[in-house]
């Protein structure tokens, strides 16, 4: 699905804190703000939403978290929940959300590895990951071949800007020019093309390892 081209631009606001740290927040499609600015809480009331709202981070109580995927963005996304895998000795600091659309948990919900290791779930069963680092760059999307062409793509995608934004890192979700063909396939459709350098290597095939 090619999805109707925004204004190529998407802020974020937020709501407030939870206890933990996290930041309830959401991302607005507009061209208000340049692409990719964090309107702090104490700003909000004055940063009214004046766009389409693609997802909305809210509080869990299965979970760590919850990201609600808003359908006003791309028509109907799956009912996904996510597994967080934290790699903060990588070089940079990674992070991972591995995607299950599973009844085991609400849609939305990101649990802990604890979690999920607990949780009966196999991890065969994923549905897709994506893996990027703290700056904001991608490194990694896979869906698996049974949940292509259902948006699971464009689910990990804002999954993962949400979850960047709700534990306050730097910048926006971005790709740099190493794509595989599937890769390439997907960048030519996302929503705010601006985020994705033009192809400079292609890249052999992720698996779902």
């Amino acid at each position: 699905m090619t999805p109707d081209r925004g204004p190529g631009t998407a802020w974020y606001r937020r709501l407030g804190r939870l206890d933990s740290g996290l930041w309830l927040a959401e991302a607005i499609e507009s061209d208000q703000h340049p692409d990719g600015t964090v309107v702090p809480e104490e700003a909000t009331t004055e940063s009214a939403a004046n766009g389409p709202v693609l997802w909305r981070t809210e509080p869990s109580e299965s979970g760590l978290l919850s990201l609600r995927l808003l359908p006003e963005a791309d028509g109907e996304l799956p009912p996904l929940w996510f597994t967080f895998v934290d790699e903060p000795k990588a070089a940079p600091a990674a992070a991972n959300l591995v995607a299950f659309a599973t009844p085991a948990f609400p849609a939305g919900t990101v649990i802990s590895g604890y979690s999920f290791a607990s949780s009966g779930v196999r991890n065969d069963e994923q549905a897709g990951a994506v893996r990027w680092y703290r700056d904001g760059r991608i490194h990694q999307i896979f869906v698996a071949p049974e949940h292509r062409r259902q948006n699971v793509g464009t689910a990990l995608l804002y999954a993962a800007s949400a979850w960047h934004q709700a534990n306050g890192w730097p910048g926006k979700l971005h790709a740099d020019g190493r794509r595989t063909e599937l890769g390439q396939r997907f960048a030519a459709g996302v929503r705010h093309p601006s985020r994705s350098q033009p192809l400079t290597e292609t890249m052999p095939p992720m698996d779902g390892a």
